[in-house]
């Protein structure tokens, strides 16, 4: 029965996402991050459904009537920039011999970056209004907080001893690689919640708030819990009633604390006591890997898939200790080089200096300041994405691309509001001059 209905949706949406390339990019999105095909486990399991989606909507996008022009912005060209250097760093790596081994593998995970930035740049010309970043931005959050919901509901079955892990063979389906997610996507439902009118819609964004934040811890992520607390500090700070929220805060704190299930504060004892496990060393002999892998190779690294059992033997303080990158600063050192790791860096700050500045500037634009909600949005996943990938190998996973875009999106609409109040003053300064010059030509 899944099958048949996931089948059902994919293959009746592809005809219009063709007429409507906004509607396949909404769809697109969902399935990306909930990822509804690994939920059934027929045809419906392995079927391209991307790809079903993606086609029709690029090919619709050349007919596309409303699409935004002026797409290039400072985090428009570092994202190309960033994109470019990709391209380069796989072309080095396929003519260096020593990097052969992971030269297949590396092609295969440029051209899964490759699409995801391209519909990255698809989401910057196709979210031409508030309207279309709100429906962006609901299914963003609701995809997340769906699986939140879901995880928090097994939670209490399990009395929370069972770990929440994300769908099957997904990009989210770790259970770090989740709470990184639904982190970044906390955001998004918080103020989402906070600006909706319709009283159902609020309910249930709130709903899927509280139960993430819970889904979150039950992920027994240690990175995820630290990112957590950095998500849930800055949204006090931001929210109307500070008091109120930093006191929500610390009765959360304190419930989870007295309450938490011992198997969760196991695992959470030598996070806490700042001693380290295997896991952390672990961490600490990749990290290292990747610096002395970037020494020899600074420009460029050594590409996508770096990481592999050969290259730690010559690179790695412990050859035998081989684990992933477990975080996007060392992953881009050792893929990328320190010029890939700067662009990386560059993009992200200017990404949130843009927010910061828009949030500022938005207020001060008649008919702009409902843009600053999502500037706040976008500013704390943002950071929940600096702070959680700093323990977890996720530089390439879409969500901050997305969320670079909705950046972009929001300069063109700001820009739009500043024309439309120029153009409105220039009428009304119009309009008081013939005022005035009627009175003269009468007499």
């Amino acid at each position: 029965m899944r099958d048949l209905l996931v089948m059902i949706v994919i293959l009746g949406s592809a005809p219009i996402c063709f007429f409507s390339p906004y509607y396949g990019l909404l769809v697109w999105t969902w399935i990306s991050y909930f990822n509804p095909h690994r939920f059934a486990w027929g045809m419906a399991y392995g079927f391209p459904v991307a790809e079903v989606i993606a086609v029709p909507t690029l090919a619709g996008l050349i007919f596309a009537a409303d699409s935004n022009r002026k797409i290039f912005k400072r985090e428009t060209f570092l994202l190309l920039g960033l994109w470019m250097w990709f391209i380069i760093t796989f072309l080095v790596a396929k003519q260096t011999p020593l990097f052969a081994d992971h030269v297949q593998a590396g092609q295969a995970e440029l051209e899964r970056v490759s699409k995801i930035l391209l519909m990255t740049m698809v989401t910057i010309i196709l979210v031409t209004s508030l309207k279309r970043l709100k429906y962006l931005a609901l299914v963003i959050g609701m995809s997340f907080g769906v699986l939140g919901i879901k995880g928090a509901l097994f939670g209490i079955r399990t009395g929370g001893e069972g770990l929440v892990w994300g769908p099957p063979s997904s990009f989210v389906s770790d259970n770090n690689d989740l709470a990184l997610a639904i982190n970044m996507s906390l955001p998004i439902l918080f103020f989402l919640a906070r600006e909706e009118k319709n009283r159902i819609l609020r309910s249930l964004l709130w709903f899927a708030f509280v139960a993430s934040i819970f889904s979150v811890i039950l992920t027994y992520s240690r990175g995820g819990l630290l990112g957590l607390a950095a998500v849930l500090g800055m949204l006090a700070i931001k929210a109307r009633r500070k008091l109120l929220a930093i006191v929500c805060l610390g009765a959360t704190a304190f419930v989870l604390m007295t309450y938490a299930p011992q198997k969760w504060m196991t695992r959470m004892e030598t996070f806490m006591g700042g001693q380290l496990d295997a896991s952390a060393k672990g961490r600490i002999n990749a990290w290292y890997f990747s610096y002395n892998l970037a020494k020899d190779y600074p420009l460029t690294g050594g590409g996508f898939g770096t990481f592999t059992p050969d290259l730690f033997h010559r690179y790695a303080p412990d050859p035998l200790d081989f684990h992933g990158p477990h975080s996007i600063y060392f992953q881009m050192l050792a893929e990328q080089g320190f010029v890939g790791l700067t662009l990386f860096l560059l993009l992200l700050a200017s990404t949130i200096h843009s927010l910061r500045k828009l949030r500022h500037r938005a207020q001060e634009v008649p008919g702009a300041e409902p843009l600053v909600p999502y500037a706040n949005a976008l500013e704390v996943g943002i950071y929940a994405f600096l702070v959680g990938g700093a323990f977890l190998g996720r530089a390439y996973f879409d969500l901050w691309f997305q969320l670079v875009a909705c950046c972009v999106v929001l300069k063109i609409l700001l820009s739009k509001e500043r024309t439309r109040v120029a153009e409105e003053q220039v009428k009304e300064e119009a309009r008081a001059t013939e005022e005035l010059e009627m009175p003269v030509a009468a007499t």
